[in-house]
């Protein structure tokens, strides 16, 4: 699942200060014009690279250019959209506003918002340029009992990670000072494939990362345990040799790396190989999949994040699709961790609907248990999990929209919340996980409510008809016992058109940017 988050909460708790919009400028009509024929690039739809010097030739409101984290739009067109004025948009165009964006609503999804406004990247030799790291600073390994002097944090170097390398007789320690505070080791995955070691490095709001790739020039057992400290953000990446004893005269040969952290969304896919462990039937086009894999695979996929997976067709031909994991059983509230770390080997499940005519879905149908042609991205998202601190969850989904919302609604059952879902499908044969979802709702009375709507029922339904509407609403999420807008936050997936006319709704019903986030099915 790709994401279309519309929320626009503040950083700071606070309410952002809007001015009043001009009838049709509201946030609906905003996202109508979007899905439109329009060109709102004004590139006819080609990206390009953009220079720092280019960008800042587009600063007048009739030729408005921005950048956010990387990605060059032409806002000349959202203007009279914007609610904090026209004033407030002007004072980003023509630079690079990510600071600004972020001093006031830094978890808006601008990539969904801003879609049809992308003009290009903003080059990164006029950022932070891709270097190959000098071999010298990693030839010579050191004794642990001599650790490197702690780079010196000057402002020159803001942003900027810095290496080294270390050995004795066991193990080889990498060292990256990322100069990140609030780190921990959930925000680092490793990989180690034969002598292949990656790593990247989430920042603490998850928005942008640093990435690690070595060839190694000795041989590693495949375990690594990174350890990080809070307050420095220094993270040590310890590797057991094969060989002990060996003094390794190098650590090995670098790829080519950024020198910092960068925009999530510019950072190179990095795949992991899978192995596909199950895949069994959870309605008759609906299959529970478990993608397992090798030692030496460590991450952690956030709340609400998804992942993209790679087939190769039998004609050679790579497909991806995204999706996101989700937990292997309802019956349990326990975590939310993925992979979940009670399990051995690491694995990610996903609930995948197969389409007769979709070439990744299939393949996919056509592979038994066991097969390894499927490989697995890093996390991919920007749901940032404190939105719901101290929120009940309003979960609408159609089909397998569900996906994205079974941990988002767990997360909130597990921190004493209510979760109310709002589930629609086309027939009963259709419902994922039905009985699954009745056994939660008998395991939480209080906290766990759960509707079912269905657009084509039998005679014999004895629940909800229809399709997403005012009058479904208002017997359900909307109703007394329900409609609690200032303790609500409200999360919806399903086709575009289903979401779209879902947002109009809960526009209508008081819901606000700042509580609603919409995935992109």
């Amino acid at each position: 699942m790709e994401y279309l988050n519309v929320s626009t909460a503040s950083a700071t708790g606070n309410p952002r200060n809007k001015t009043a919009l001009k009838p049709g400028r509201s946030l609906m009509d905003w996202i109508k014009l979007t899905n439109s024929s329009t060109n709102l690039s004004g590139n006819g739809n080609r990206l390009r690279d953009i220079s720092l010097d280019e960008l800042a030739q587009h600063k007048n409101k009739n030729d408005a250019w921005l950048a956010i984290r990387g990605m060059v739009y032409n806002v000349s067109s959202y203007f009279e959209f914007h609610p904090g004025g026209e004033e407030e948009l002007m004072r980003g165009v023509g630079i690079d506003a990510t600071d600004l964006f972020d001093q006031v609503h830094k978890w808006v999804n601008y990539e969904s918002m801003l879609k049809k406004c992308l003009v290009g990247r903003l080059r990164t030799d006029s950022m932070l340029p891709p270097v190959k790291r000098p071999q010298s600073k990693l030839a010579v390994g050191k004794d642990l009992s001599m650790p490197p002097p702690f780079p010196s944090l000057s402002a020159s170097s803001a942003g900027m990670v810095t290496t080294d390398w270390m050995q004795n007789l066991t193990t080889v320690t990498i060292v990256l000072y990322t100069r990140q505070k609030g780190l921990d080791a959930r925000r680092i995955s490793t990989s180690i494939d034969g002598n292949d070691f990656h790593t990247r490095i989430y920042s603490d709001d998850w928005l942008r990362c640093f990435d690690y790739q070595i060839r190694l020039a000795e041989d590693v057992h495949p375990f690594c345990k990174p350890t990080v400290s809070l307050t420095t953000g220094k993270v040590e990446l310890v590797l057991h040799k094969k060989q002990i004893a060996l003094h390794w005269q190098k650590l090995g040969d670098l790829e080519e790396v950024i020198q910092g952290f960068q925009p999530l969304g510019q950072a190179p896919p990095f795949f992991r190989r899978s192995v596909l462990t199950r895949k069994s039937r959870v309605n008759h086009n609906v299959f529970l999949c478990t993608l397992t894999f090798p030692t030496g695979q460590n991450f952690h996929v956030p709340v609400g994040w998804h992942v993209q997976l790679k087939l190769c067709l039998e004609d050679g031909t790579e497909v991806i699709r995204s999706y996101t994991p989700i937990t292997s059983t309802l019956s349990s509230c326990e975590t939310t961790d993925c992979p979940s770390i009670s399990e051995s080997p690491t694995a990610l499940h996903f609930l995948i609907k197969i389409y007769a005519n979709g070439p990744f879905t299939s393949a996919l149908d056509r592979l038994s248990e066991g097969s390894s042609s499927i490989e697995v991205s890093n996390p991919i998202g920007n749901f940032v999990g404190s939105q719901l601190e101290g929120k009940n969850l309003v979960a609408i989904a159609a089909g397998t929209g569900i996906t994205p919302l079974i941990r988002v609604a767990i997360d909130v059952l597990r921190n004493n919340r209510r979760v109310s879902l709002l589930f629609f499908n086309r027939t009963q044969d259709d419902i994922i996980w039905k009985e699954e979802f009745r056994e939660l709702e008998l395991k939480y009375p209080n906290k766990f409510k759960l509707w079912h709507v269905l657009s084509e029922p039998d005679d014999e339904w004895p629940g909800l008809r229809g399709r997403i509407s005012k009058s479904v609403l208002a017997t359900t999420i909307l109703s007394e016992e329900y409609h609690d807008v200032g303790s609500n936050f409200a999360c919806v997936c399903g086709p575009s058109d289903f979401t779209l006319e879902t947002l109009r709704l809960l526009d209508s019903a008081g819901y606000t940017q700042e509580t609603v986030h919409a995935f992109s099915g």
